[in-house]
């Protein structure tokens, strides 16, 4: 996924450059590629493929280039490319498999003036969120601000730091019991969210017929143990915000990835 871009201070507009976060690992980057959409002119497509493989949970750098990439944050970039050399205006888009998988910004609208423009500043996306399936959530990122790194000479000291390789990605807890159901999938094949246990909803329990109950009869705590989730009790997401707060049910238990 797409988690930073950043428009630097130092001569040329340097660093300029683009941050991804692997989710997952990944033994094949050459699924992968990156486009920019310059000034709000549309896609143009995949523009750099990228190469080797990955771990679970590994930052990847694609800069415009790399002596000033390393002054600015101490180290090398993972990538150079053309495609990094990007204005606080345009857009990006991650490819995967030849389809746009993520996107930062609107690729049909020059970026200047627009919320999400990011012109000698930065954007980061918020910690364990995804994308959604509409890809870009301006509520998702935060941003510095037009001209927040000005007059910085390192991102260390900068009164306004890139949060650089700092995205906290899906936490995937294993569970304690094996679920009974499957887990669904959002339509955009980004998320999955998997039932384990469902508490019981008292409003939602039928109330017993009061001539049939015997007088006797033991009294039944409300609190009785949860019971696990049919698959019927599994909906689609399409967030992760969505998997969070999901309504309808009170979750003691799910995971979302």
């Amino acid at each position: 996924i797409i988690t930073g871009v950043i428009d630097g201070p130092l001569p040329n507009g340097f660093p300029k450059a683009i941050e991804l976060y692997a989710l997952d690992g990944i033994a094949d980057l050459s699924t992968y590629g990156i486009g920019s959409a310059n000034n709000g002119g549309g896609t143009d497509g995949q523009q750099f493929t990228l190469s080797g493989s990955v771990a679970a949970g590994v930052y990847i750098t694609i800069a415009s280039e790399a002596v000033e990439f390393a002054n600015y944050f101490g180290e090398a970039p993972t990538y150079i490319s053309g495609v990094a050399n990007i204005n606080g205006d345009d857009a990006i888009e991650l490819f995967f498999g030849g389809s746009v998988a993520d996107t930062f910004g609107d690729i049909s609208v020059d970026g200047t003036s627009e919320a999400w423009e990011y012109m000698d500043g930065w954007a980061y996306r918020n910690h364990g969120l995804l994308p959604g399936a509409s890809l870009f959530q301006l509520d998702e990122w935060t941003f510095s601000g037009v001209n927040a790194v000005d007059g910085c000479v390192d991102n260390a000291s900068c009164k306004s730091s890139f949060p650089f390789k700092s995205f906290v990605g899906v936490s995937t807890p294993e569970p304690t019991h094996s679920p009974t159901n499957s887990p669904t999938q959002s339509p955009n094949g980004s998320l999955v969210c998997e039932c384990l246990e469902a508490e019981p909803v008292p409003s939602q329990a039928p109330s017993p017929n009061p001539s049939k109950v015997p007088t006797n009869a033991p009294s039944i705590s409300p609190t009785s143990a949860p019971t696990t989730a049919s698959p019927s009790d599994c909906t689609t997401i399409s967030s992760r915000k969505d998997c969070q707060n999901e309504p309808g049910c009170t979750w003691s238990r799910k995971r979302c990835y």
